[in-house]
Parts: structure tokens; C-alpha cells; sequence
């Protein structure tokens, strides 16, 4: 099978790091090198073994061996590289979030349908083991129509540690869009409802009080199509000293006719509690067959799934920036 050359353009998130890592190790991919324009960056990541042969971004976009561009540049930049990408006939591979302005995200949408191009995200919880067996029960309708959601997804702040870009007005693009993407996805998938309506949504500065632009802290309330409610809080709330190891980094609860789930990914076992049942049922996290960057690939070499595909990730981060816009008009 030929190999499909990727190239990167921006290291300036740790995530795109554990991506460069997986992709040397994936038999179909040609990693073709990288490019970044922040000296500072790209010190770092060569410290951290990335290649970077191109001086230029045009240089790497005009390429002919590199198929897939993969973006990890700073959120606000994001949208503007992946219009480039797009433009020059690429495959655009990104980080979370994809863009941070609805406008950037139409123009993405219509050059991908019209060059016909995938466009795909790490949206690496898809693939953890409990994610996979509460979508399965749900699915299943294990506890019946699903009326009722609630997640949690606090961060620590890292504040000094993080990228200081992170905290420069217009770069970050919002709490809600960065964080809650992860679990607007899931809910999509876990239901196969969409986003209805936006009661409510608040983002506003509390822990970088030395950053007083940077809005750290965000809940919504929502209505899915077939009229279950969400409520989410991804705020920027947890303490440093137990970074991601506490119970609210990712804890989903959801309420149906026929009982409830209670999980979170990084463990082992979805809990549910069952109409009629005294006894807590567990059930056994299950590995996923794929993962979220083979559904990529397999996006780039089928035309018909790359519509889907493409369309799916378009629509979650769609959904994504309409909370977000909400939590803007308060």
C-alpha cells in the first residue's frame, strides 16, 4: 500500500506532540517533516526530535509528496492555516478546536466539499475504552430514551505553565470551544441527536485573574433534538496540585426512562444504575476497534466516507461555536 505523506505546520500545544509521536509509528504514513515560524517553538520541538525541511509554509504546501497537513499551531491561527491547507489541494488533520469563528468555519466547509478534501480532528476520547462502552449501552438502549445529560470537564488552569498565547486576546477563542468540543462529540454520537437550542451559556474570568480577557470559567445548558436537556461545565477550575486525577476531569451522567449511566473515560467500567435493580450494574470497558486517526485516513482514501466523515467533524465543531457564541452574547 503507498505510504501518505503528512507534514505538520505548528507545534504550539503539547497535543500535536503525542500525533507527530503516533503517526512515526504508523506503517502508511510518510511523515514528510514539519514547518514552524515561531523560532522558540520550533527549538523545542526539535529538542523533542521534530524535522522541520521546509523554511516556508508554501514550501511545504506546495509539496507534491505531502497529502495530509496536520495543525497544532495556536487555536487563533488554526482556521486561517487549514483554509491554506485546504486551498492547495491538502487533507487537513487538526488539534481541537479545528477554528474559533463561525465565518472561518463555513469557508472550510465549502472548500472541502468543493476540492472534495477530508477534514478530520484529534478527538482521541472516541477511542477510550469506557467512552466506547457507554456509547455501545446507550445505543442498545440499555436504559431507554435518554432524557437527561450532565458532564463535567475541569482543567487545571496551568497559568505560567501553559502557552503563554493561550492568555493573548483573540488566541485562544474561548473555554467553551476548546474544552466542550470533546463532549459535544460524543453526545452526538452517543444519542445521534443534534444540537436544538442554546438556553444558556456564560463564560467569565475568575482563576487568571491576572488575565482578566481570558475566560476560564464556563457552563451551558442545552436541548437536543429529541428534546433531552444537556448541562455542562468545562471550566478551567481545577487545583494544580491534583491536575487531571480528580473525579470531575471528565465525568459524564446520563438519565433515560429505563435508568442511568455514570462513567468516566480513563477508568475501567461504566456504572448503571437500572430502573427495577438494587444492585449497581459494571460493565467492562471495551477496546474500539479503530481509532480516531485510522477514521481519518480511511476518510482520505474513500471519497463516499469522506463526505460523512468530513461532514461530522464539521457539524461538531459547528455546534461547538454556537455554544460558544451564546456564552459571547452575555
Amino acid at each position: 500500500m503507498e505510504k501518505i505523506g503528512v507534514a505538520f505546520i505548528g507545534f504550539r500545544h503539547p497535543h500535536i506532540f503525542s500525533l507527530y509521536e503516533k503517526l512515526q509509528h504508523t506503517d502508511c504514513i510518510a511523515v514528510c517533516g514539519a514547518f514552524e515560524e515561531n523560532e522558540a517553538a520550533k527549538k523545542d520541538a526539535m529538542q523533542k526530535g521534530v524535522v522541520f525541511p521546509y523554511e516556508r509554509m508554501e514550501d511545504l504546501l506546495s509539496d507534491d509528496a505531502v497529502s495530509v497537513v496536520a495543525i497544532g499551531d495556536c487555536y487563533g491561527r488554526r482556521g486561517a492555516i487549514a483554509l491554506r491547507a485546504l486551498q492547495a489541494g491538502k487533507h487537513v488533520f487538526a488539534d481541537k478546536p479545528l477554528c474559533t469563528d463561525m465565518e472561518e468555519l463555513q469557508k472550510i466547509r465549502q472548500l472541502a466539499a468543493h476540492k472534495s478534501l477530508a477534514v478530520g480532528l484529534m478527538l482521541d476520547l472516541r477511542d477510550d475504552k469506557t467512552i466506547v462502552t457507554a456509547g455501545n449501552a446507550l445505543r442498545s438502549g440499555l436504559i431507554g430514551k435518554v432524557n437527561n445529560i450532565i458532564f463535567e470537564a475541569q482543567h487545571p488552569l496551568q497559568y505560567g505553565t501553559r502557552p503563554p498565547w493561550y492568555f493573548e486576546k483573540g488566541m485562544h477563542g474561548g473555554t467553551i470551544n476548546d474544552i466542550a468540543v470533546h463532549g459535544i462529540d460524543l453526545i452526538r454520537r452517543f444519542t445521534g441527536e443534534e444540537l436544538a437550542e442554546v438556553n444558556a451559556a456564560r463564560t467569565w474570568n475568575f482563576y487568571a485573574q491576572d488575565c482578566p480577557d481570558f475566560k476560564d470559567s464556563a457552563q451551558f445548558m442545552l436541548r437536543l433534538t429529541g428534546g433531552a436537556g444537556v448541562i455542562g461545565d468545562v471550566s478551567y477550575a481545577a487545583p494544580e496540585s491534583h491536575g487531571y486525577t480528580h473525579p470531575a476531569y471528565w465525568h459524564f451522567r446520563v438519565w433515560g426512562a429505563d435508568g442511568m449511566l455514570d462513567f468516566r473515560p480513563g477508568t475501567d467500567v461504566v456504572h448503571a444504575y437500572l430502573a427495577g435493580e438494587e444492585t449497581v450494574l459494571s460493565l467492562p470497558g471495551q477496546e474500539r476497534e479503530t481509532d480516531y486517526f485510522a477514521d481519518f485516513l480511511q476518510a482520505v482514501r474513500d471519497e463516499q466516507y469522506r463526505t460523512v466523515y468530513t461532514a461530522d467533524i464539521l457539524q461538531t465543531t459547528q455546534q461547538s461555536l454556537r455554544i460558544q457564541e451564546k456564552a459571547q452574547e452575555e
